[in-house]
């Protein structure tokens, strides 16, 4: 993350690990599968962040807690630059923006479709199973929004218009889609 994937060199990651070159390519076929995997580690230290309520029985609440839990997970220093070295190097080597995508917002994006269905099966709400990939895409896109590119380019966050945000996305949400 610090010096973005074309400049990290194999030596020096061996190096700034404590093995040897060989030792990594035990483990890794090689600097793509290493960044995949660093990409996967942090994805899911990252979504571990984000609560999914399981004793719940508001939608209101749920969808709250999950909206907050999601917008924190991708405000943290650590996801923003992330997503800064993806981007830089996704234009060269489409190969890394592919990675990261299926890693990491296409893990997301399925996790809070499996959640919504969860939702549905307690009767908490109105949604077929063929809805779920592109309402969890809608949601999560509602919710990072303008406050995500305002982060990534280094603006800072406004936290009223942040619970506004996540307050209106839930709303939408309830509105559509709740018993």
């Amino acid at each position: 993350m610090e010096s973005g994937y074309e400049a990290a060199s194999m030596d020096a990651v061996a190096a700034r690990a404590g093995v040897s070159k060989a030792t990594i390519y035990v483990h890794f076929e090689g600097k793509r599968a290493l960044f995949e995997a660093i990409i996967r580690r942090h994805t899911e230290i990252l979504f571990s962040r984000i609560q999914l309520p399981e004793k719940i029985s508001d939608l209101r609440q749920a969808l709250t807690a999950l909206a907050r839990s999601f917008v924190e997970m991708i405000l943290t220093p650590d996801a923003l630059s992330m997503y800064r070295v993806v981007a830089a190097e996704a234009a060269r080597q489409p190969e890394i923006g592919e990675a990261f995508y299926a890693a990491g917002p296409a893990y997301t994006r399925q996790k809070v479709g499996e959640y919504f269905l969860t939702l549905a099966r307690r009767g908490l709400m109105r949604l077929e199973e063929s809805e779920a990939p592109l309402l969890a895409n809608l949601f999560l896109s509602m919710l990072a929004g303008d406050c995500h590119a305002s982060a990534m380019f280094g603006r800072g966050q406004n936290k009223a218009c942040l619970e506004e945000q996540i307050r209106t996305a839930v709303e939408l949400l309830v509105s559509r889609y709740g018993m």
